[in-house]
């Protein structure tokens, strides 16, 4: 990523009012911030410091990596041009978000994934958290699309990834505001997302001064954090 005033630069290769009750309770934070931790459901929102173009006004649902020890997620609020059915045709009908194709991140553009909700697990889908599911695959995204019982989903093409030690770095140096994932948040308008978790996360950030340092998979870190944060209880 890249960009002023803060630069960043992936090496890897890699309705506010309409849903105001969801957000107010989302967003209504204790004085003290708690810890990150993004070994646990998590957004990834970037802090209006971020100016790469790719990533501004981004919102990341951190998901299992396929790729271990590498760190990955899916930007759920990037709406693009195509259509589910121009890819995948025998789909059953659609309707509004679920229509739309995403764009997930500039790693592998020609992947595709599909989160979605259901009780339990459908094929070789992962289960992120709660009742939340995340497949990879044209047969996988393809039986999910066939599901009547499937009320929820965003079929996405790419996807964000990172090193360790990079996404580390960059949420300490201020690019990235780390929420607890909701469910309903995750297909929820995208038009607004951005918007309102940003300036909960400045108000949160303006409250609270430096925390402990983030809690990744796989790392452990020492000294002081000055890391954006908010949390969402």
């Amino acid at each position: 990523m890249r960009g002023s005033p803060i630069q960043f630069r992936s090496h890897v290769a890699m309705g506010v009012l309409g849903f105001s009750a969801l957000l107010i309770a989302t967003l209504a934070t204790s004085r003290i911030a708690h810890g990150t931790d993004l070994t646990t459901p998590s957004f990834l929102v970037a802090t209006r410091d971020l100016q790469d173009p790719f990533f501004q006004r981004s919102v990341i649902l951190m998901v299992p990596s396929t790729e271990p020890p590498l760190l990955a997620g899916l930007i759920i609020n990037n709406p693009a041009k195509e259509r589910v059915h121009d890819m995948f045709p025998q789909a059953r009908q659609l309707k509004g978000a679920e229509e739309t194709m995403y764009m997930g991140g500039p790693v592998e553009p020609d992947q595709v994934s599909v989160i979605f909700r259901a009780s339990s697990a459908i094929g070789s889908a992962t289960r992120v958290f709660d009742d939340t599911y995340v497949a990879t695959g044209r047969d996988a995204i393809a039986a999910v699309l066939k599901d009547p019982r499937i009320a929820d989903l965003r079929v996405i093409s790419g996807k964000a990834q990172w090193l360790r030690d990079q996404l580390t770095s960059e949420v300490m140096a201020g690019a990235w505001y780390v929420v607890p994932a909701k469910t309903d948040l995750v297909f929820s308008d995208p038009k607004d997302l951005w918007s309102t978790l940003v300036k909960g996360g400045d108000l949160e950030e303006a409250q609270a001064g430096p925390g402990p340092p983030p809690n990744l998979p796989f790392s452990r870190l020492d000294g002081t954090n000055w890391q954006r944060r908010i949390s969402a209880n």
